[in-house]
């Protein structure tokens, strides 16, 4: 149900692209680098609140819930009307495993946005990048490791800066005893971005 939400968010945002009015300040095209001072007037934060899907193999006869929550927080700005970057902080609850113990993560993501600007503070992007994460499980074992990350997303403003975000996330990230291995954690969420001096 969730990725048919992501779906019909990002179909309809999709058939309003044609009536997508043009940017009417003359610089919106030109690149914005993050040492500028308008790289970041016109970026954005916000938090999520959402579930996470794990595809961890389970013990054999073991008892394994695939799913918990997560959240995140983020924040970046926009190199022109098209491209971004993005940093996040991810954290996931525990997925309950037996035997073995439980498992968590956390992450720090570095990520780029390409995506077209709708009307009214919306919009529709996809986004990938790179993740340095943490992953904790039963008796004391951690993993830590770079892994690759990418997601799509849509928003619907509600004011000229608050907007409603939708996100689907795919990380991936290393395990503990994994020799190197990593495994999907796949998230849905919901949240909120501010925009710094609304959309241009």
């Amino acid at each position: 149900m969730k990725f048919q939400v992501l779906a019909v968010l990002l179909g309809a945002a999709s058939v309003a692209v044609p009536a997508a009015a043009q940017p009417t300040d003359s610089t919106s095209s030109n690149w914005r680098m993050p040492y500028q001072t308008d790289f970041w007037t016109t970026g954005h934060v916000g938090a999520a609140f959402g579930r996470a899907r794990s595809d961890i193999p389970c013990p054999a006869g073991g008892s394994c819930d695939a799913n918990t929550n997560a959240f995140k927080a983020f924040a970046g700005g926009r190199f022109n009307n098209t491209f971004g970057g993005e940093v996040t902080y991810l954290k996931t609850g525990e997925f309950a495993r037996s035997p073995g113990g439980d498992i968590d993560m956390q992450a720090l993501n570095f990520g780029l946005l390409a995506g077209i600007p709708l009307p009214r503070n919306s919009s529709v992007f996809a986004k990938a990048g790179v993740l340095w994460g943490h992953t904790e499980a039963g008796g004391g074992s951690s993993q830590n490791g770079w892994g690759p990350s990418f997601g799509l997303g849509g928003m619907i403003g509600l004011t000229r800066n608050v907007a409603l975000r939708l996100d689907w996330d795919r990380w991936r990230f290393k395990l503990p005893g994994g020799g190197g291995d990593r495994e999907n954690i796949d998230t849905v969420m919901l949240g909120a971005q501010f925009t710094f001096g609304g959309p241009r």
